[in-house]
């Protein structure tokens, strides 16, 4: 099958919404599938473009015989205001749309989102050239901006949802990141029920689980707490510079690796209550993270006390697993399940600094657990959420959806 992907995040950039397609790409290659990508010229997270890269209207990078990647024009910032970051999404859905329109001979086209605005490409795009199209919805949007803050105005959020609804009444299918994103549309879209609806959550691929045998599982001599990857607005990172507060009277680093919007008001913070125990570290190589993630004890998974993130489930949580470290997770929902089912760590409350602080002295204190849980976030992950067996599930999924319809 020719698959056209259109995702404005995609290697070398780096965050969830690059892993995710970049590592799931390269299983379809693998087993003989053809896929085309058209994603931003490469700026995010630090707003400034890759090396290699510079501000053109596209370029085409044949990889092999059966991937190519179309890089379109986007506006490289740093996203700190609202202009800015309305700016790099409407850009990328502009030059994005002007690509695609000459882009052929695929079979199925999946879109990449939120932004919400890459949806818009796919609307247009399969209605002019008659494609089947799922839409592949790693967070509701334009909810999750509502309740970040980011947006305000109910008429924007208003503007949001018809925008919404415009591209849900153009997609064939979905291809849901969250399982529970389904009661989204129980409540709000019940038409859309009829849709094909095939769940691909985050996991671990082969190629992780190879990078992270070469290093030792054993946890360094000094304990240390890590959290990885954005330092933005829903992941409630205040609470664990206030957790580290609590503990600066115990041999216990912190260790911030990453960058995101908030990053120089956590700083900011840290260097306000004077704590000595913190340290941020910027992006790393997914190899260099590997190893900081082995020489940690423990890992955090937090985000904000909101409702709507009841049903998150964060790819980092499964990358530490498979790295042996056990997971403190501050989030209430489906992956509380998860961490129960794999006895792979602990839950602590959303936001709340001592909650934090109690499970870390948890494994501070009971070393042993660190060996015991890791090993269990290990087998779960080999077990459960092996990227290739899922992205096969899908493709599979959506084949039998697309012969259906064309028997219809």
């Amino acid at each position: 099958m020719h698959v056209l992907l259109i995702t404005q995040y995609f290697p070398p950039e780096i965050g969830a919404a690059a892993t995710r397609w970049g590592d799931y790409v390269q299983i379809l290659i693998k087993k003989g599938h053809r896929v085309t990508v058209l994603c931003e010229m490469p700026n995010y997270p630090l707003g400034t473009y890759f090396p290699g890269y510079k501000r053109q209207w596209v370029k085409q990078e044949k990889v092999s015989p059966n991937l190519t990647i179309i890089r379109s024009f986007a506006w490289a910032n740093n996203r700190n205001s609202a202009i800015k970051k309305l700016g790099h999404y409407l850009v990328f859905m502009f030059s994005g749309l002007l690509t695609a329109f000459r882009l052929k001979n695929y079979h199925v086209l999946i879109v990449s989102s939120p932004p919400l605005f890459v949806g818009v490409i796919g609307a247009i795009i399969s209605k002019i050239k008659s494609i089947y199209f799922f839409l592949d919805i790693r967070d509701l949007w334009p909810e999750s901006v509502m309740a970040l803050g980011e947006v305000r105005s109910k008429w924007v959020f208003n503007m949001g949802k018809k925008l919404e609804s415009f591209i849900y009444k153009s997609t064939n299918g979905y291809i849901l990141t969250v399982p529970g994103f389904k009661k989204h549309f129980t409540n709000h879209y019940p038409e859309q029920l009829n849709k094909p609806m095939i769940n691909l959550i985050n996991g671990v691929s082969n190629t992780f689980f190879d990078l992270a045998k070469k290093y030792d599982r054993i946890p360094g001599k000094r304990f240390a707490v890590l959290y990885s990857g954005n330092m933005g607005l829903a992941q409630g990172l205040e609470s664990v510079i206030e957790a580290a507060d609590i503990l600066q009277k115990y041999p216990i680093d912190f260790k911030f690796v990453g960058s995101g919007v908030k990053q120089k008001a956590l700083k900011t913070k840290a260097d306000k209550l004077g704590l000595k125990n913190v340290v941020f570290l910027p992006v790393q190589k997914k190899e260099e993270l590997i190893k900081l993630i082995k020489k940690a004890s423990v890992c955090l998974v937090p985000l904000k006390n909101n409702p709507l993130f009841k049903n998150a489930i964060p790819s980092k949580m499964f990358e530490y697993m498979a790295c042996g470290r056990p997971v403190i997770v501050s989030i209430s929902g489906e992956v509380t399940e998860i961490i129960k089912k794999a006895k792979s760590g602990l839950i602590s409350s959303p936001e709340d600094a001592n909650s934090i602080a109690d499970s870390i002295l948890y494994y501070y204190n009971n070393r042993g657990k660190i060996i015991e849980q890791g090993r269990n976030g290990v087998m779960y992950v080999k077990e459960n959420v092996r990227k290739e067996v899922l992205i096969s599930h899908v493709m599979k999924k959506m084949q039998n959806a697309i012969n259906k319809k064309s028997t219809l």
